[in-house]
């Protein structure tokens, strides 16, 4: 019910400041993400990034170049653990890790977003231990669907509900699916930045929508 209610309050608050957050979790992927700071950097745009532990060890100069590059960098955990599916102190231990693997990039008091979208009493109190924010999202990809969707569709739901943040996925793929789900992400980033451009919305940070006062009143382009 936490999670519902923030959503809900999230979503709201996309809308009346015509805001569009975009988010990637699980990354840095060798291939994937140079390829989608590309594309922001061409929209001047900046984005969110959550990482797990264990891929920003591997690549550690690649989410320091995330960073460089103006984007917001948040914590996804060590191990992207589910925290319904495995053992309390498993996932506790997940959550901690994770912000002291991250530490380079990710304040103490940072943004948490929890693997899967799924929260338990003991990791809700792991990130408040923290003093975290957790970090959701109002429209999903798909890109991590047995079938993709048409980008088409993403598009049309982050326009019918006049903004929103978007999860999207930065880790490199299995190579079997890697070239179709990397098109994937990156013609629904490019068409996102393009209807921010077409219909005024402000391609914000998660923080900066934060920080938006919740005016009645949405903020125009």
């Amino acid at each position: 019910m936490v999670k519902l209610a923030e959503v809900r309050a999230l979503r709201r608050r996309c809308r009346l400041t015509r805001t569009l957050v975009l988010t990637y979790d699980d990354g840095p992927g060798a291939e994937l993400t140079p390829a989608i700071l590309k594309l922001l950097a061409g929209a001047n745009a900046r984005a969110t990034f959550f990482p797990t532990a264990r891929s920003a060890l591997a690549n550690p100069e690649l989410l320091s170049q995330v960073a460089a590059a103006g984007h917001e960098i948040g914590c996804h955990s060590a191990r992207h653990l589910h925290a319904w599916k495995a053992a309390p102190w498993s996932t506790v231990r997940d959550v901690d890790d994770g912000f002291g693997a991250l530490a380079r990039w990710v304040a103490r008091d940072g943004l948490y977003r929890p693997p899967y979208g799924k929260i338990t009493l003991p990791t809700w109190w792991a990130v408040r231990r923290q003093r975290a924010v957790f970090a959701w999202w109002t429209v999903d990809s798909g890109d991590t669907y047995a079938t993709l969707p048409d980008p088409r569709a993403v598009v049309a739901a982050v326009r019918g509900d006049g903004g929103g943040v978007v999860l999207l996925h930065d880790f490199d793929r299995d190579p079997a699916t890697r070239s179709a789900r990397h098109a994937h992400v990156l013609n629904t980033t490019a068409m996102l930045l393009e209807l921010a451009r077409t219909e005024g919305l402000r391609l914000r940070t998660y923080r900066e929508l934060l920080r938006q006062p919740p005016s009645r009143a949405p903020v125009l382009a």
